[in-house]
């Protein structure tokens, strides 16, 4: 086997930062577009529509950058949460530019304000786990 099969191009925190700024760009594009055609209509949901992405990816690409070993389950319920509050944007966002107004986005608040916590208490119990691990290496 060669080399190049075997050496990774693109760290981890490389391909979330790249994936993440990809997806705002295109976020803000398609909303643009989408306020544009909207008759008048605006909707502060599909103005800030990009940055939900941007801010949780960041803050995603900060706790790789402090802890580069991030468990799969982490980092997996943190892109579920960005991706649900983002969806919960885009609903809300169609729905005020239609000039209506709604209850029907709550659960995506819900529902992703609760993936996220999970992330955190999944960071937080690997943190505690890894710093148990450590100190018992050390009384041994």
């Amino acid at each position: 086997m060669s080399t190049s099969v075997t050496k990774k191009r693109f760290s981890r925190l490389g391909k979330t930062a790249t994936v993440y700024l990809i997806l705002s760009i295109f976020l803000f594009i398609f909303s643009q577009v989408y306020v544009s055609l909207s008759y008048g209509e605006v909707s502060i949901f599909m103005n800030t529509l990009s940055l939900v992405p941007l801010i949780g990816g960041g803050l995603l690409v900060g706790l790789l950058y402090l802890q580069p070993t991030l468990s799969r389950i982490s980092f997996n319920l943190w892109n579920s949460g960005v991706a649900v509050l983002t969806a919960g944007f885009l609903l809300r966002g169609i729905i005020n530019l239609s000039g209506r107004s709604t209850t029907l986005d709550w659960p995506y608040w819900l529902i992703g304000a609760g993936f996220l916590g999970l992330a955190l208490v999944s960071i937080g119990l690997s943190l505690f786990q890894s710093k148990k691990l450590t100190d018992e290496m050390v009384r041994v």
